[in-house]
């Protein structure tokens, strides 16, 4: 018998495992870069309808230059109205990706994306009412948003088809979100050369329709991998007690009631409430310092801190760094610490000193998000991490609107101070949360003799990063891994066996 008939055809060797996957991950960044983050940049988009006349029927002379109140009002009201139901659709997002599936969900958020961009455009090119155009903008806006942030959740599944590269992948994924506040400026460029503000629109969403279709195309490629993911995650051919097994191998509820999601929970609600504070607050305090005379140059200042804020993508190898180097539970009080510094810098009454804030700023939520993503993924996994980080995400937005009426305060009171304490006194528990946590997590810890025979199976991508299980932050998730392995380790030994024997790729 001849070393091509030994061994059976496999269904997917592991190139084209690699290519898949490959595949998936660019188009997922590329997507959650270009669409991910669609009512983020806030400022250019602000801009190009005040020139459009958006509100600008709540002003008794309307005049594009100079805005009214009213129409600001009105403008930042839409925009609230949209980011704050796009709060209340987070539990719901992760609830479709963990039950739909991504392509499926892919293709939701593609629609409701492209349908929203394409209505922001024709509340331009149709005669309407003052009051319907304004309607017709609040729901597409709110639509291509929910969209976006559907998109994001989707992204959240593309490293873990990946495992060696999963703590990298979820920290450019984050990041490329940060990243996507340029695309409004980006379309202002073209909208300032001239182009006119429907095509702008209806371009941008011709574009969404290739992305998300590529999208799909992509997760077709690797839906049956991540299905076989999934049933290895535990929950078709339970090994013992749910007790006594992985968290990862856990139903949901019983995650819910674990440590870990109290340590996270709690971690998210404190710290996604002061990187969002910080967005709203930081053009006000840094007025408050230049008016205490200690420069003059403010403008400059917060075009420097509005153009350094979406590269947090430069932090990215200082995250996967810490995570390979420190592990997931170091790494959460790294970003901790940095959190601590940019505050401390915030009490600086000095413009200058606030350049180096926005810069330590940009770096914690680049790891603040990065680490999130990772710890609920690792820990939680597959299989439920949607659910888990969509109800963090909920309860996070919920508490950022409380922070509204403490920023009210200090802006009414004129005092900062205060505000900006508070928000560092809240970190103080933290520190000493997660190192019980991570004390409690290696009591539990299986011994070496124990999990010998869990390896992780070697990686169809990304080589270079692939550190064995004990010494990685992908450790958690190398019980799921291996036993994942036992559905393509067979194929993937004898592609290779007939390879070398045959001479043939």
């Amino acid at each position: 018998m001849t070393s091509g008939t030994m061994a059976k055809t496999p269904s997917r060797t592991v190139p084209s495992r690699a290519r898949a996957h490959n595949f998936l991950v660019i188009i997922s960044l590329t997507t959650v870069f270009l669409f991910g983050g669609t009512i983020v940049g806030w400022g250019a988009l602000s801009s190009m309808l005040q020139s459009e006349g958006y509100y600008s029927y709540f002003c008794e002379l309307p005049d594009p230059a100079q805005p009214c109140r009213k129409q600001l009002q009105a403008l930042n009201g839409a925009f609230t109205a949209a980011s704050t139901f796009l709060t209340l659709t987070s539990y719901l997002n992760g609830w479709l990706v963990d039950n739909v599936g991504p392509k499926t969900v892919t293709g939701i958020a593609g629609c409701l994306c492209c349908l929203g961009l394409l209505g922001i455009g024709l509340t331009k090119v149709t005669a309407w009412s003052n009051h319907a155009e304004a309607a017709i903008f609040l729901v597409t806006m709110a639509l291509a948003g929910f969209g976006g942030a559907m998109t994001i959740k989707i992204g959240w599944l593309a490293p873990f088809m990946v495992p060696s590269c999963f703590t990298l992948l979820m920290a450019m994924n984050s990041s490329m979100f940060d990243a996507g506040t340029m695309i409004y400026p980006l379309l202002k460029v073209f909208y300032d050369l001239g182009v006119p503000f429907a095509d702008l629109f209806w371009g941008y969403a011709m574009l969404g329709c290739i992305c998300y279709s590529l999208l799909c195309i992509a997760w077709r490629m690797n839906e049956k991998e991540l299905a076989d993911l999934r049933a290895a995650a535990g929950g078709e051919d339970p090994q013992g007690p749910e007790q006594d097994r992985p968290l990862n191998q856990r139903g949901l509820l019983a995650q819910l009631m674990s440590f870990e999601f109290a340590a996270m929970f709690s971690y998210s609600i404190i710290m996604i409430p002061r990187s969002l504070m910080y967005l709203g607050t930081f053009s006000v305090i840094n007025r408050k310092i230049e008016t205490e005379g200690t420069l003059s140059s403010l403008n400059i200042v917060n075009s420097i801190t509005s153009f350094v804020l979406p590269f947090g993508l430069v932090a990215v190898p200082l995250i996967q760094l810490c995570m390979r180097r420190l592990g997931t539970m170091w790494t959460v009080q790294v970003t901790t610490l940095i959190g601590v510094v940019y505050n401390i810098l915030q009490l600086v009454p000095s413009l200058y000193v606030q350049l180096v804030t926005v810069v330590m700023f940009t770096v914690w939520r680049a790891f603040l998000y990065s680490t999130i993503s990772s710890f609920n993924g690792q820990i939680f996994g597959v299989k439920t991490m949607g659910r888990i980080q969509g109800l963090g995400f909920l309860v996070a937005g919920l508490a950022n609107l409380l922070n509204g009426i403490r920023v009210d305060a200090a802006i009414h009171s004129g005092d900062f101070t205060s505000l900006l304490v508070e928000n560092l006194a809240m970190t103080i528990p933290f520190p000493f949360v997660f190192y019980l946590l991570q004390r409690q997590r290696a009591k539990q810890a299986p011994s070496p003799a124990s999990s010998a025979g869990s390896e992780q199976p070697v990686p169809v991508s990304c080589r270079e990063d692939f550190r064995p299980a004990t010494g990685s932050p992908s450790a958690m998730m190398s019980m799921t891994d291996a036993r994942f392995a036992e559905k393509i380790s067979e194929e993937d030994t004898e592609e290779i066996s007939t390879t070398a024997s045959t001479g043939e790729p």
